[in-house]
């Protein structure tokens, strides 16, 4: 499942994988000491999302989306208005406007090992250097919004422009 793995001068391991919600392969980035099985078990998860869950992630992108051509309506000028065109119909299709780049594990405890977790960092087409992170613990959402170094196992409450959240702040 995952491919070409080594380790990194900071003492990560990582691999390619094929993540099948976006259609293109992802580096999987965890520490010597995370299993490769836990790291696989959680690529299986990501690629058997339930359509819901999926649509909730959706929901905050264009949140994020929505609010950031509203705060930098100048820099949004030259984006692909397109966007959230076909969102109405389907959801997902706000997917094929971030390029996510690396899934990242961290440390867990033993009682944690079969609790599913995302934790997705990227660039989306809106918000230039900004980029996206998209965080979830056990079909729970717990981030989507700018780039974050998000721990989901010692997740902040606070973080500003979490659109996870109803509210957006």
């Amino acid at each position: 499942m995952i491919n070409d793995i080594y380790e990194n001068k900071s003492g990560y391991m990582i691999g390619r994988f094929y993540a099948d919600v976006f259609g293109y392969e992802i580096e999987a980035w965890y520490k010597k000491d995370i299993s490769i099985e836990y790291v696989e078990k959680n690529i299986r998860y990501l690629n058997n999302l339930e359509r819901d869950f999926l649509v909730s992630i959706c929901v905050a992108l264009r949140k994020y989306y929505e609010d950031y051509k509203k705060i930098l309506p100048d820099i949004c000028e030259d984006i692909n208005q397109d966007i959230i065109k076909d969102f109405d119909k389907d959801p997902t299709s706000i997917l094929s406007y971030i390029d996510i780049g690396t899934y990242r594990f961290d440390q867990y405890s033993m009682t944690d090992e079969n609790i599913p977790v995302i934790n997705l960092r990227g660039d989306c087409a809106w918000s230039g250097d900004e980029g996206v992170t998209i965080a979830a613990k056990n079909n729970q959402l717990l981030y989507v919004g700018p780039w974050h170094d998000f721990n989901v196992w010692n997740s902040e409450k606070n973080v500003m422009y979490n659109y996870a959240i109803s509210d957006g702040n």
